[in-house]
């Protein structure tokens, strides 16, 4: 039986990476038409109807299924707030990660130009305040395996089942607690984000990561605080300038 699950799992986890390569190859033919990437979209607060035009949020390649409450309603404010001010909707590149998917992240991290382990360790045990006291550590050893490892797909299932029971990022907690959103074609995504941290309606922390490679903007979500529920329930007037 133990021998039936292992095997299981390996063509559970294999699935999951051709899948990633069928969702790369469907976002490059959206590109090459000049469409916006998206897989899909989310209501994340059917209670704001009304509130502001399109209350669902694009998605693209990303778990938004597994992810908090608190986070969810965090999409909505930013979702909101864009309307509020003018700018380009969103769109969501990454949400909750199983093992798998965060190895698969870190590859592209480590494999870019001029990155490899050292950024890796950086990026986790410095730069993601968020990220678990170990993430550093963590991030050296997955560094170490994709350093050993030759074939792109065996170093991203070896890394995976090691991190699947090692915690570093927000995105990791089930449910998962961080969201990304993309940089190309969304100049404002920067300061939308600003925005919600000086309007104070919400607990956690922005990352920028609009140097890596794809370029986007990492928040972790703690809470939504009582300014950013009174936002979602206010009406936008006009779409301001920024």
């Amino acid at each position: 039986m133990k021998l039936i699950m292992e095997g299981w799992k390996r063509f559970l986890n294999e699935e999951k990476i051709q899948e990633g390569i069928l969702s790369r190859v469907k976002s490059k033919l959206q590109r090459s038409f000049g469409k916006e990437v998206v897989s899909g979209r989310i209501t994340p607060f059917p209670a704001g109807e009304g509130n502001w035009l399109e209350i669902s949020v694009p998605y693209s390649e990303a778990d938004v299924d597994t992810i908090s409450q608190d986070t969810l309603l965090f999409l909505a404010i930013v979702d909101k707030m864009a309307e509020e001010l003018g700018f380009k909707e969103p769109v969501v590149t990454s949400g909750y990660r199983d093992g798998f998917r965060q190895a698969a992240a870190m590859y592209t991290h480590w494999s870019a130009p001029d990155q490899g382990t050292d950024h890796l360790v950086y990026l986790y045990g410095e730069k993601c305040k968020s990220c678990s006291p170990e993430a550093g550590e963590t991030a050296k050893k997955v560094g170490a395996i994709f350093d050993e490892v030759p074939n792109k797909n065996d170093a991203i299932k070896q890394a995976g089942e090691y991190i699947e029971s090692n915690l570093m990022s927000m995105h990791q907690t089930t449910p998962g607690k961080a969201v990304d959103f993309r940089l190309r074609n969304h100049p404002d995504i920067g300061t939308l984000l600003a925005r919600t941290e000086e309007r104070n309606y919400f607990t956690g922390e922005v990352i920028d990561e609009t140097q890596n490679i794809p370029p986007h903007w990492h928040v972790s979500v703690e809470q939504i605080t009582p300014q950013g529920m009174e936002y979602l329930r206010t009406p936008n007037e006009e779409p301001a300038s920024a």
